[in-house]
């Protein structure tokens, strides 16, 4: 039966005593801790004991290593005799599994920024790809060089930033394979080269490939288009209507 500040006056408990409790109630409701009665607290009593958890060693390595600290902190706050101190271990545990339900950390990071490849341009490109005399081997190997390419486009800019040397390092393919692989990819648009200084940049076109914020995308294909007709070897990527 619960009872009432009022009751507990008229029983003759002090002021400070019932002040006490009442800050102990407040502490548990902060800490998401079940909130004793008054009555139960001034009777004395102790909360009904909880069973200890199962600490073998195959229970701990299933909750995780911020689990096992959770598991330890709710069975010192069994055994503790300290009201305060219960709450206070019983609050640190609730933190702790908490932490433990967050989802783990992905193995690749996602958010640097994604590439995105339209399905009309892999079309067409595999598709002149394709049609061209030459072996499987030599279509595979423009294929996964064409993928190494868009893989290096630079936030919204168009221009690859890996040569095509340090293409054949990161696919650890000969340099003339890639070269060759290069210049396939350049005879059916898939690809522009412009020359800077001894270095030719390898472009791609960002309405087939893109990578940066979509806001801005009309404006990196306008650019594109500028630099490519300084150059003069625009190729239209479309395939014929």
């Amino acid at each position: 039966m619960a009872i009432s500040v009022k009751e507990l006056r008229r029983r003759g408990e002090s002021e400070e005593d019932i002040r006490n409790a009442l800050r102990f109630q407040e502490t548990q409701r902060r800490c998401g801790v079940p909130v004793h009665s008054l009555g139960r607290i001034f009777s004395g009593k102790k909360p009904p004991a909880s069973e200890p958890a199962d600490l073998t060693q195959r229970q701990l390595r299933k909750r995780g290593r911020i689990g096992q600290a959770a598991l330890l902190l709710d069975q010192e706050a069994l055994a503790d005799p300290d009201f305060i101190r219960k709450t206070q271990l019983r609050s640190l545990a609730f933190s702790a599994k908490e932490l433990a339900n967050i989802p783990a950390p992905l193995e690749y990071d996602f958010f640097k920024g994604n590439w995105s490849v339209s399905d009309e341009y892999h079309d067409t490109i595999r598709d002149r790809i394709h049609a061209l005399p030459m072996s499987t081997a030599r279509r595979a190997m423009a294929v996964t060089v064409m993928a190494e390419i868009v893989r290096w486009l630079p936030w919204q800019d168009a221009a690859c930033s890996k040569t095509a040397a340090e293409i054949a390092n990161l696919l650890r393919m000969q340099v003339a394979d890639v070269s060759r692989a290069i210049k396939t990819l350049e005879e059916v648009g898939a690809i522009h080269r412009v020359a800077r200084g001894r270095t030719k940049l390898i472009y791609v076109n960002p309405e087939g490939a893109y990578r940066g914020k979509i806001d801005n995308h009309a404006q990196t294909v306008d650019a594109f288009k500028k630099t490519m007709a300084k150059a003069g070897n625009v190729i239209p990527i479309r395939g014929e209507p």
